[in-house]
């Protein structure tokens, strides 16, 4: 009888053990688990939006001009597109939604001198919902060629993106009056291109 006593108690203790050690693990596994979604969270939120300017942001150190707008009828967003030359290369239903825009002059005054030449883009449109999203990155001035001095000698840097002189080594704005101006007056061309086309625009 004391053996079989023994031997329950002994039987037992392993179980209640054993259970606590697995309760122990899980518990360990679900603090981990939630430190590591803590931390991708965090990092996400950092990475990819680190700053922003009326309608462009800075997302992975490149800088996007994104618009949301409300989508009231796709077929007649389609041929609005289609009639303005800054975006009659997209055909979306075609599923065509991106596209190298042409070369563009900005209108607007006082502007530093590579905001004078011509620019081109990456344009974007995506649909989410009811809703769609217009985004234009890579602005780079093709035919502007900044001359560059090095140890004396002259040095010619062509094809300058935005970017460049918009943002710091950080990937933050710039924020003087001269890259303000210049962010405005994109702001205010793309808005003229786009606003007209879609519903209420949403942040």
């Amino acid at each position: 009888m004391k053996q079989k006593m023994h031997c329950w108690l002994k039987n037992n203790f392993y179980i209640r053990k054993n259970s606590s050690n697995a309760l122990i693990n899980t518990i360990f596994i679900m603090r981990i688990f939630f430190l590591l979604l803590f931390l991708s969270i965090q990092g996400y939120g950092q990475f990819h939006k680190m700053d922003s300017l009326g309608n462009f942001y800075v997302i992975d150190y490149g800088l996007v001009w994104q618009k949301y707008y409300a989508l009231e009828d796709k077929a007649e967003l389609d041929k609005m597109l289609k009639s303005n030359d800054f975006t009659s290369d997209l055909e979306i239903l075609r599923f065509t939604t991106s596209t190298m825009t042409k070369t563009y002059k900005l209108n607007a005054t006082n502007l530093p001198e590579y905001a004078q030449h011509a620019y081109e883009a990456f344009l974007f449109i995506d649909f989410i919902g009811n809703r769609f999203r217009v985004t234009i990155k890579q602005i780079v001035f093709p035919d502007f060629v900044e001359e560059i001095y090095y140890n004396g000698r002259r040095q010619n840097t062509a094809r300058g993106s935005l970017e460049k002189y918009i943002l710091r080594q950080d990937g933050l704005i710039k924020r003087n009056n001269t890259n303000m101006h210049v962010l405005n007056s994109f702001d205010t061309a793309f808005s003229e291109i786009f606003d007209y086309m879609g519903g209420l625009s949403y942040e």
